[in-house]
């Protein structure tokens, strides 16, 4: 599924914004015919709803997966204050097509879904993927103790019905947020920050953000930033490496521009890792330092470690660095 490559690379842009409370999100995600069942929760969300048929609870996200035709729910939660500026983009039509234009999705209608009694938003739109296939997607926004967007993703081929989608929105309730231990056994890597690394929250159920310092949010940059995100989909082979890593750092937000300083391997995630380091200027004018990790698994899923700080700072960072680094192994689901 070229669709989690797409998740992966946005990881980047996400952790920045998730940090500032300031998030576009539109994921992959998807469902089938919705049948008579057990409403059930999503792990580390605070989402439950009835999945629909042929759909299981996902491994490599927060969500669930048609494993037979390739399409996927997935479920993003941010915190409460990041609902005014993510709804601005669900008011109006117009509003949405050019906020969700940016990640080359094409919105073409906005409807309401009653749930629970109240209309939630619903934009519905297609998304073409670098392989060229294209892609339905329906995006709904809930308002809760977290901002929750669920994104529905499936292939043209599927012939997933909009009645469908709707009936399993429709099904959804919103319980209380589950504990950041719950969120981080949930994902599918396992990781344990170093001091004076602290997490702050998991990403999509498939990545983990951490920063040093008292602020959960962080606008200007200032604080240092580790972001750690797993790949679910599109598997990777053992040798591309190099390639692979250079392609994901200059698609990472203000690193587009990033000089990479040193490249070499080292064990990482139990396999063969590759290291890039090097150094970036960051919008607030900083120059920054960054160190990139990333191993491919047996499954040719992978896993990326990225932190970034100040250049004067990095040094004494590194031996958190190296213990949350060497923390990190994949889990099996």
């Amino acid at each position: 599924m070229t669709g989690g490559k797409n998740r992966e690379a946005q990881l980047g842009k996400i952790a920045p914004l998730r940090i500032a409370a300031l998030a576009l999100i539109a994921l992959l995600a998807a469902a089938g015919p919705t049948v008579a069942q057990e409403r059930k929760p999503v792990a580390g969300t605070s989402v439950s709803l009835v999945p629909p048929k042929g759909f299981e609870s996902a491994t490599g996200f927060a969500g669930l997966m048609n494993k037979a035709n390739q399409a996927s729910v997935l479920i993003v939660e941010l915190p409460a204050e990041a609902y005014p500026q993510l709804s601005a983009l669900f008011e109006n039509t117009d509003a949405a097509k050019a906020g969700f234009a940016r990640q080359n999705i094409t919105i073409a209608s906005l409807d309401r879904v009653e749930v629970g009694g109240e209309k939630v938003p619903l934009l519905t739109g297609s998304q073409v993927a670098p392989n060229g296939g294209t892609f339905d997607k329906w995006i709904v926004l809930f308002k809760g103790e977290k901002t929750v967007m669920l994104t529905v993703q499936a292939p043209k081929a599927a012939k997933l019905a909009p009645a469908t989608v709707k009936s399993m929105i429709a099904s959804v309730t919103l319980g209380k947020e589950p504990s950041l231990d719950d969120k981080l056994a949930a994902l599918p890597f396992s990781i344990k920050a170093a001091a004076p690394f602290r997490a702050i929250d998991t990403i999509g159920g498939s990545g983990v953000l951490m920063t040093v310092g008292d602020k959960n949010t962080d606008p200007s940059g200032t604080q240092p930033l580790l972001i750690v995100a797993y790949q679910n989909a599109t598997p990777a082979r053992p040798g591309q490496e190099e390639a692979l890593s250079e392609t994901l750092l200059k698609g990472t937000h203000n690193l587009e521009n990033a000089t990479i300083a040193e490249r070499r391997h080292l064990p990482f995630a139990g396999g063969d890792g590759m290291l890039l380091r090097g150094s970036f200027k960051h919008p607030n004018g900083a120059d920054k330092a960054f160190a990139q990790y990333l191993a491919i698994g047996p499954d040719g899923r992978f896993v990326r470690l990225i932190v970034m700080a100040d250049e004067r700072e990095m040094p004494q960072l590194q031996p958190a660095i190296d213990q949350t680094v060497a923390s990190i192994a994949f889990t099996a689901k």
